[in-house]
């Protein structure tokens, strides 16, 4: 027997709240499944609990109402945890009289517990394959394999939301772009962004590499490399363009996200790890080389059609070597990024030895 969904079980929820505390990338993964919530909800008020860091793209989006700060949890390890502030947060968001509360976070094993503590009437989440639903109304087991975006949007599916699309978004203010003409007006032509960081190690590029292939790209084409990072990322962005050398802009630190967006559309090219710079690539569709770890392309690669080229090395790789994407693999997906700007030739989907690159235009 189905069960019937959720949404169909409830009265219209005039007031919904979502959980995703995650970072950059995630959040604006999260954009398909906010958007169907939009439209299935069009007369509810929906809060966003999410990082502080992301309050300027929460109030932009045309799917959410409010930002709400994720004070911290036991178990959640974006946000420092006291547990005095959540209380405190608890006691507010109980006040609130939410009707549904969802959890976008994952597996649910702390997610869910705090999802609970909101005290809506109604909440639904992911759990575990081991775990029953307990208090939520609604659970769907975490998908272990499979995008992000697809599996934030199943559990959508899951309690009435029907999907919307794939498309992320990141929305622009002519503020962003004024900010950025004035970072880039002098800056000579062609500018390549480049972002060495990530906040998961595991997902970094050998920095030489990106020195290597910064030096290689000045060489060919001129212009300007531009470093790019939040301020986690000031004292290696630093490093790096001392290590570049002469043609190289450090950004990095410098700019709010709205910028750092209106600085990625500007680019001619953006070659980055896994990370938030390469989403906000794909939602800009600015030309972009995304460089993944094994594995990475299946949960964070582009979705859709645009000029991106996702690399990562060759999973059966049994060369250590051949294990990371090699430099002359990302100067081939550049060289041709690059002169797809300006020509209609069609990029070809064979990927070089040791690699899987997914191109797309």
């Amino acid at each position: 027997m189905i069960e019937t969904p959720l949404l169909t079980r409830l009265p219209p929820p005039h007031k919904i709240a979502v959980l995703r505390a995650s970072r950059l990338g995630d959040f604006l993964c999260a954009a398909p499944a906010l958007r169907a919530l939009r439209a299935a909800a069009p007369q509810a008020e929906i809060t966003m609990i999410t990082l502080p860091l992301l309050r300027d793209l929460v109030v932009r989006s045309p799917y959410v109402d409010r930002f709400v700060a994720f004070p911290g949890f036991l178990g959640i390890a974006q946000q420092f945890f006291k547990a005095r502030h959540a209380l405190e947060f608890f006691q507010r968001m109980q006040a609130e009289r939410f009707d549904l509360a969802i959890q976008l976070h994952g597996s649910g094993v702390y997610a869910n517990p705090f999802t609970l503590m909101l005290g809506a009437a109604a909440s639904a989440g992911f759990v575990r394959a081991e775990d029953d639903a307990g208090a939520l109304a609604a659970a769907l087991v975490w998908p272990e394999r499979g995008h992000e975006v697809h599996r934030l949007l199943a559990l959508m599916r899951s309690i009435g939301v029907e999907p919307r699309g794939d498309e992320l978004l990141f929305v622009l203010r002519d503020e962003d772009r004024q900010g950025a003409a004035e970072l880039l007006t002098a800056l000579p032509r062609p500018l390549i962004g480049v972002h060495a960081g990530s906040h998961d190690p595991r997902r970094r590029w050998p920095a030489e590499r990106f020195v290597a292939v910064a030096r290689a790209l000045l060489r060919r084409h001129g212009g300007t490399v531009i470093l790019l990072g939040g301020m986690h990322d000031s004292d290696a962005a630093i490093e790096l363009a001392a290590k570049i050398g002469p043609g190289a802009y450090n950004l990095a630190g410098r700019t709010s996200l709205g910028v750092l967006g209106a600085v990625i559309a500007q680019l001619a090219l953006l070659i980055t790890n896994d990370s938030g710079p390469a989403h906000i690539g794909f939602a800009l569709r600015a030309p972009t080389i995304a460089i993944y770890r094994s594995g990475g392309m299946e949960r964070y690669g582009p979705l859709l059609p645009g000029p991106f080229a996702a690399l990562e090395p060759s999973a059966d790789a049994e060369d250590p070597a051949a294990a990371i994407v090699g430099i002359a693999q990302v100067l081939t997906a550049a060289d041709r990024l690059m002169s797809a700007a300006t020509t209609e030739t069609e990029l070809p989907l064979c990927p070089p030895d040791n690699a899987s690159m997914a191109y797309a235009r």
